[in-house]
């Protein structure tokens, strides 16, 4: 990579330049994994493409983290992305990969909100990219109130970057003073450090609108859990964890420092329960620090995948004997019946569909966002209502073990409500299905490992690393890419030592993080005997009585569902 000496114009607003760092060029692609944004650093990856104009590619969680930027998404996987105002399409063949996030290009759309991004080199020569937007200014503060909700207002002289982490909105503009003012009249709590302003976010709501631009913030006054089920008592205001804090540990690998951050507990002779963390309804997104609250939980850490686009869980998670979301390609879980030693391996589900006269169907998934040609089975435990996943889809309700409503593709796309003791069969991609009102079907399951189907709690993620003390990491056999496995990142790791559950989160010192490769010998190393990788990179988080041990990325994304430790109700 060639050095200009005179570099061609940027295609967005000029940034001053760190004395530090020089331009680099921009005659080929650039890719890396260091940004700014506004002055805050964090990892996360980004593709610059040269060209008239040039395109830059940022992760869809960064835009929704760092930016407010907020998102709704179609069957047929487009995005439609609007920030103050201005919208941005996105269909599904112009999204693209970045590492293990979902990228979009952002080039013109942020020109003509007004903000700057600038390609830098760094003191090591690894490339850095530099985004900014200066800092608007306050024009009033509104409120209103209706319905049971508090709406307050900041008109403000252009768009500014609304950050989200955990449970805190962060914003900055140029006279902060009116806007904390008003706030505090309406009883939201927020704090002033230097110009940039800190909002605590539980309860609250936010949106960006244009036309003038203005952040807005709902609070419902009466608390709703439409998404969030309280299921255990919050635990008291400082209350002691005894046995179970944060620890940390340094290991070098390969002449790479890595570090552990992790909250042990013995499941059987200890006051502390595993349980999964999850939502009233699966389609859907929130900050650990939420779920973890509304369950009670003291410590938590982020689960399984997920699709970021529709929002949807892509893994087994089962919690008190029910399936919330069937487990999906071999991949590995933990399992767990309260008061014993968690089990360890990769599981699969077979469910299919007959009918009086032995014809026989696949149902490829329950509950699940993984969706492939063929059958797919959802129940009430997916919520009040099912929309479609792809732009083609035909539905039958069953019940009692007969057909008792019939959907088509246009009657679908409002949305199939679903009922309990009731279970929707959605066809995907064929014609096959012949079924009418009344015929008379039969759902059968073979679940494998067996032992595994009468354990109360699942949680599904990949790959398994580690079990009986031996490396058993297979990342084809679990339907997992090579360059997935080749990738450095954050990781959260669920793990036992044979007396001891572990909640891990582990990052590199210096470096992006350890492949899973390397994550498996780091485990080996700190005396683990079984372990499972968790969703890593930007979704890896956690948590101690609400602190951060580690926030994947430094990005604070929101994900699906997770796993926390809560006092024993019995103890």
């Amino acid at each position: 990579m060639l050095p200009l000496s005179q570099p061609p114009p940027l295609p967005f607003n000029q940034l001053p330049l760190d004395p530090s760092a020089a331009l680099i060029s921009q005659l080929a692609p650039q890719e890396g994994t260091s940004i700014s944004v506004n002055g805050k650093k964090m990892l996360a990856p980004w593709r610059w493409e040269n060209g008239s104009p040039s395109k830059l590619w940022l992760p869809l969680d960064l835009l929704e983290a760092q930016f407010g930027v907020s998102k709704t998404s179609a069957a047929n996987g487009s995005l439609n992305l609007n920030w103050y105002g201005s919208q941005l399409l996105v269909p599904a063949e112009n999204q693209r990969t970045l590492q293990d996030e979902v990228g979009v290009e952002v080039s013109e759309w942020f020109r003509n909100l007004g903000v700057g991004s600038q390609l830098q080199t760094s003191a090591t020569g690894a490339p850095n990219l530099a985004i900014e937007l200066p800092a608007a200014r306050v024009l009033q503060v509104r409120y209103s109130r209706l319905q049971g909700q508090l709406r307050v207002v900041l008109d403000l002289s252009g768009p500014t970057l609304l950050q989200k982490q955990n449970e805190t909105f962060q914003f900055k503009i140029s006279n902060p003073e009116l806007a904390l003012r008003g706030l505090r009249q309406q009883g939201f709590a927020a704090q002033l450090t230097d110009t940039e302003l800190k909002l605590n976010s539980q309860g609250i709501s936010s949106l960006t609108l244009g036309n003038p631009a203005r952040l807005v913030f709902d609070q419902t006054l009466q608390r709703a859990t439409a998404d969030l089920e309280y299921r255990n008592a919050p635990p008291e205001v400082g209350a002691a964890l005894g046995a179970v804090a944060m620890e940390r540990k340094v290991i070098t690998l390969n002449g790479q420092r890595y570090q552990l951050s992790f909250v042990r507990f013995d499941p059987v002779r200890s006051n502390y329960a595993l349980v999964p963390l999850s939502r009233n309804r699966m389609e859907g997104l929130v900050s650990l620090t939420a779920l973890a609250r509304s369950q009670g939980a003291l410590a938590a850490i982020n689960g399984g995948f997920f699709n970021r686009v529709r929002e949807l869980p892509l893994g087994g998670l089962k919690e008190q004997g029910s399936w919330l979301s069937g487990p999906i390609l071999n991949r590995g879980a933990i399992a767990w019946q309260p008061g014993q030693q968690p089990l360890f391996s990769n599981i699969r589900m077979e469910e299919w569909l007959s009918d009086k006269e032995g014809n026989r169907w696949p149902i490829g998934a329950l509950n699940s966002g993984y969706v492939q040609k063929g059958l797919g089975r959802y129940n009430s435990l997916w919520g009040n209502v099912y929309r479609p996943i792809t732009s083609q889809e035909t539905g039958w309700i069953l019940e009692n073990g007969k057909v008792l409503e019939i959907w088509f593709a246009d009657q679908m796309a409002a949305g199939v409500p679903l009922r309990q003791g009731q279970a929707l069969l959605v066809e995907r991609g064929s014609n096959n299905l012949n079924l009418q009102l009344g015929d008379e079907i039969q759902l059968q399951r073979s679940f494998y490992p067996k032992h595994f189907e009468a354990l109360p709690h699942l949680l599904q993620a990949g790959p398994l690393l580690l079990n009986q003390g031996v490396v058993v990491l297979d990342g084809p056999a679990e339907n997992f890419s090579a360059a997935f496995m080749a990738q450095r990142a954050p990781r959260s790791v669920v793990a036992g030592d044979g007396d001891q559950v572990w909640l891990i989160a582990l990052d590199g010192l210096d470096n992006r993080g350890p492949t899973l490769a390397e994550s498996a010998e780091l485990l080996l190393q700190a005396g683990l005997k079984q372990a499972l990788n968790l969703d890593g990179g930007s979704s890896t988080a956690l948590l101690v009585e609400g602190k951060g041990g580690l926030s994947g990325r430094g990005i604070g994304s929101a994900i699906h569902n997770g796993l926390g430790l809560i006092k024993r109700p019995n103890r």
